[in-house]
């Protein structure tokens, strides 16, 4: 079914149609939108008129014959006042489009005038004493705060999702976001898909970059990954560590890896099976005692920032996986999935029910790790559920998945000494 803010054939002119239908609707939303972004201009008693891609009391249908006009995207006005809106995606806002809009709206006998520009990343060089610029990534925020007081600031929000992913996928939006980050909502009533969880897997990748605690204290590399890989039914990224050695190929260095399934999303230290050098020495000739001292430190390190929630598991996984062909889902011949809470007696004895002490399982991780003659990957890391539970459903997010890495520095300290 067609969404009722498609009235439009370019994406920008959907996205100004959708949030001015929504403020057109719904007078408090109208009224936050003003007070957010374009303050003390219009009297708090005057009545407005919403209008779009025309100059007021002028209105045309026709998107193709508005924009050889040059017509705004948007106005909202009284008898004296007009706040102009323009907004841009893949196109760029210029300074003679602002100027130009402007003195079409004085020639219709307003005077006080000001104007807003919606853009997906801020443009310096653009700057007008009566206009603002704002981002898509500010309307999105703000009509996520308001969406327990007004249904269409609801509206709004999915509708942005939706037009995000379509622009995506259309390449119309190759570069920042129209949306931010919220947190990872997949529950019965906001089933997972590939489509949403690509575009949170995205928007979660730009936020964890923006923490610098990754490159400080483990030397990550924030500038690199690729964006959502598509992998069986799994979503996963990557980032690596700056070393100053050029690899050919990702899996061949200890990585941080976050993966995502209609289940839960991971964020995990992984070390591929084809490591070379002195992460390879290093991790392959730790000793029993060494090995589980450092399990221990990270166990200990997960207990103090997560406790004994339900709504993580912090993990221990070997697999081996076999491809038919390079494009091909893998075959898994073999899984090993560890709670790092069973081996040690201070933590597993918090777990309700009360969890027995189980060490062979970690005993087991190392012999088989130390004694292998496959193509075995060692993962470490958290497990974070989409349960009632959950850590990951708020802005916050982002700032868990780093915990989950930082976690596992005793590891990682020792692969790189």
């Amino acid at each position: 079914m067609r969404n009722i803010f498609d009235q439009y054939n370019q994406p920008e002119n959907k996205l100004t149609h959708s949030l001015v239908s929504c403020l057109n609707e719904d007078n408090h939303l109208l009224n936050s939108f003003l007070k957010s972004f374009n303050p003390n201009f219009f009297d708090k008693n005057s009545k407005l008129l919403l209008e779009q891609q025309t100059i007021p009391g002028e209105f045309s249908s026709l998107e193709e014959d508005n924009e050889k006009k040059g017509l705004p995207d948007a106005v909202i006005y009284n008898q004296e006042q007009c706040l102009i809106i323009e907004s841009k995606v893949s196109s760029s806002l210029t300074k003679d489009q602002l100027i130009r809009h402007e003195k079409t709206i004085r020639r219709r006998g307003f005077n006080n005038i000001k104007g807003i520009g919606i853009v997906v990343d801020l443009l310096p060089n653009v700057r007008l004493d009566n206009w603002t610029q704002i981002t898509w990534n500010q309307i999105y925020s703000w009509a996520y705060r308001e969406i327990k007081r007004s249904e269409w600031a609801r509206k709004l929000i999915d509708y942005f999702n939706v037009l995000e992913n379509n622009m995506v996928e259309s390449e119309y939006l190759k570069e920042g976001s129209i949306t931010e980050f919220t947190g990872v909502h997949f529950d019965s009533d906001n089933p997972y898909s590939y489509r949403e969880g690509k575009r949170q897997l995205k928007l979660l990748m730009n936020k964890i970059k923006e923490n610098h605690s990754l490159k400080d204290q483990l030397n990550v590399d924030i500038t690199k990954g690729r964006g959502g890989i598509k992998k069986e039914v799994v979503l996963w990224d990557y980032l690596t560590f700056d070393t100053g050695v050029k690899q050919k190929n990702f899996t061949d260095e200890p990585h941080l890896t976050v993966g995502m399934t209609d289940k839960f999303i991971e964020a995990t230290f992984t070390i591929p099976y084809r490591i070379k050098g002195k992460t390879k020495k290093n991790f392959y000739s730790l000793s029993w005692k060494n090995f589980r001292n450092i399990i221990h430190e990270i166990a200990i390190n997960y207990d103090n920032y997560f406790g004994i929630s339900e709504g993580f598991k912090p993990q221990i996984i070997l697999v081996q996986r076999r491809y038919p062909s390079q494009s091909s889902p893998p075959i898994r011949d073999a899984r090993l999935d560890v709670d790092l809470r069973t081996a040690f007696k201070e933590i597993s004895s918090k777990l309700k029910p009360t969890q027995k002490q189980q060490e062979e399982w970690l005993k087991l991780v190392y012999d088989i790790n130390n004694n292998k003659k496959s193509n075995l990957q060692f993962q470490i890391g958290g497990r974070f559920y989409f349960n009632k539970h959950s850590l990951v459903d708020g802005k916050d997010a982002d700032q868990v998945l780093v915990k989950s890495f930082l976690a596992c520095k005793p590891l990682i300290k020792h692969l790189f000494k």
